[in-house]
């Protein structure tokens, strides 16, 4: 008799080969039964910014789809040939990644279903309560960098993250057992000094800060006055030697329709709607006009 699980074996490659003929080589796969490991990281990590609080939510896949067996994870690169000078995260200079990574997702989740018309599929990006890069970790996908990002051997840290949850079986992958070794490039460039510290403070973040809604403390400012970033922050991925040769991203949307700076002078001509009208398909825009011309004026106080 053939079980449930070898009727669907097929199903993995079929993914991975439908994934690659969209330009996505970086995709494997993960249990949705997560191991007591992840739950003692979280515990141990305590609350970290935009997640949610409880960490049952973050351990629940079945939560998001009843039947939930499998994920399967994908890497979107974002890095191009000549990157432009700017004020905004490298990431966020495209047009918005939740939307490009769910595009291409629901593009393979439409063929897939074609093929297993009984299973169940659905998209996910870091909007969801699931942990994205315990996914790409737990699927092979990369090795925990120094400075807390995934690493993956080939596109580095310069990726956005995707997962596909199904009620089929997928063979999981096998996590990397690589590691920056003695580099400590990324401690001496954060601009919060948070790398390599114990216990490690997402608080202090400059990424995070430049999205924190509340009042800025002297010293959180400092942080942000640190680099030209107004948006997010790329100092410890700018010099870790994966990046330094990861290849260009494979997706034309990466190289399309940028806005890689933003002035007061454009901030200030906006209104709220016309800032969201004008700037809502990027992901900094998120956070709003107000937060944004914040952070220009700290960057820029003399």
């Amino acid at each position: 008799m053939i079980s449930l699980q070898d009727s669907t074996m097929d199903a993995k490659p079929f993914l991975i080969k439908t994934a690659r003929s969209l330009g996505l080589t970086a995709c494997g796969t993960c249990s949705a039964i997560f191991p007591q490991e992840l739950s003692q990281r979280l515990s141990n990590a305590g609350a970290v910014p935009f997640a949610p609080a409880d960490r049952n939510e973050r351990l629940s896949p079945q939560r998001v789809l009843s039947g939930a067996r499998s994920f399967f994870v994908i890497l979107f690169p974002y890095k191009i040939e000549k990157q432009e000078k700017g004020n905004i995260a490298l990431y966020a200079r495209p047009e918005d990644y939740h939307r490009i990574n769910h595009r291409y997702m629901d593009r393979i989740i439409n063929v897939t279903k074609k093929s297993f018309p009984e299973e169940k599929f659905t998209a996910l990006t870091d909007t969801s309560p699931m942990v994205d890069r315990w996914l790409a970790y737990a699927a092979g996908l990369g090795f925990f960098g120094r400075n807390h990002c995934l690493i993956h051997p080939v596109y580095g840290s310069y990726f956005t993250i995707g997962a596909i949850l199904t009620t089929l079986f997928l063979p999981p992958d096998t996590p990397l057992s690589l590691s920056c070794g003695s580099c400590r490039l990324c401690e001496r460039a954060c601009p919060g000094k948070i790398i390599g510290k114990e216990p490690f403070n997402p608080w202090h973040c400059k990424s995070y800060l430049t999205q924190k809604k509340e009042d800025l403390s002297p010293e959180e400012s400092a942080i942000i006055k640190k680099t030209p970033l107004i948006f997010g922050c790329d100092a410890c991925q700018n010099c870790c030697p994966f990046n330094q040769k990861a290849p260009v991203s494979p997706l034309p949307e990466i190289k399309e329709n940028r806005i890689s700076n933003l002035t007061q002078e454009m901030l200030e001509s906006l209104s709220n709607r016309a800032f969201d009208k004008t700037y809502r398909n990027y992901a900094f825009a998120w956070r709003g006009k107000k937060v944004l011309l914040r952070n220009w004026k700290i960057v820029h106080d003399k």
